[in-house]
């Protein structure tokens, strides 16, 4: 497990923390944030016919990582998060999956409204999401080794309030949209890999978030979420032992809702 991903962290790491974070003169404030975030998993592949194919489940802890910076009721901000962990498979048979996901995003936006202690916000960016899934082997089912990656659009709306001098509230509302997503299928059976381009469809993520000022700049904060992916059945392709067709192979169509938490800290 871990294995492209080692290669892609150190990278997007200095995308979060470019050097310093002092803030700029005037009237900018930067902010940086770390959380320890877990997700609850939950997976499920779906045949033409609306019959399941397969589910996985489990909780997967995580780490949340980002930057902002905020000038004239314009912002900017940056963030990565990764979790791995081991979740049940339900399938042709019951075994465990190893999961490691890594998602990385950049966004820029503008309040629209202010009034009082309320402000209202909206935003565009950009993400990349890659994915290790690592089905096991059992007596009766030949393992998996699967990659996911895609880049995604996202379009955003953020709503805050102050509710005294030292609690914020806020609630984030995004669509998703994966462009070109694509799977490597790794077989334990002996065939050969297989790349295949997956179907692209809207999600959605939705957070609140409850931030409680410390001393100076500091502040905690905690945010439960949620979050949905689906991606579309490919097209059919052929699968090939040592270059000969020996059948058919496709991905199912595949939707994914994750509950999760974060809880950190800003500076």
């Amino acid at each position: 497990m871990m294995t492209k991903m080692t290669w892609y962290l150190p990278v997007l790491l200095g995308l979060v923390f470019p050097g310093s974070a002092s803030p700029n003169p005037g009237d900018s404030t930067v902010a940086g944030w770390v959380a320890f975030s877990v997700q609850d998993f939950d997976y499920t592949e779906t045949f033409d016919d609306g019959s399941i194919a397969d589910t996985e489940a489990g909780l997967l802890p995580g780490v949340n990582l980002g930057l902002s910076i905020e000038r004239n009721r314009v912002f900017a901000e940056t963030a990565l998060s990764a979790w791995s962990g081991n979740v049940g498979y339900h399938g042709p048979a019951d075994t465990v999956t190893g999961e490691d996901l890594l998602d990385w995003n950049l966004l820029a936006g503008a309040e629209v409204y202010r009034h009082t202690a309320t402000t209202v916000a909206v935003y565009a960016g950009a993400g990349y999401r890659y994915w290790e899934r690592d089905i096991q082997s059992t007596a009766t089912l030949s393992g998996l080794f699967e990659t996911y990656e895609w880049w995604y659009g996202l379009l955003g709306l953020r709503l805050q309030r102050e509710t005294g001098e030292s609690v914020r509230l806020g609630a984030d509302i995004r669509l998703l949209r994966p462009v070109q997503p694509e799977i490597q299928v790794e077989f334990a059976s002996g065939f050969d890999d297989k790349d295949l381009d997956l179907g692209e469809e809207t999600g959605v993520r939705v957070a609140l978030t409850l931030e409680k000022k410390l001393d100076g700049k500091s502040s905690y904060f905690i945010s439960p979420w949620f979050e949905y992916w689906e991606l579309g059945r490919s097209r059919t392709g052929h699968l090939l032992q040592d270059g000969i067709v020996v059948g058919t192979v496709f991905e199912p169509m595949s939707e994914t809702r994750n509950f999760g938490v974060n809880i950190g800290l800003v500076w």
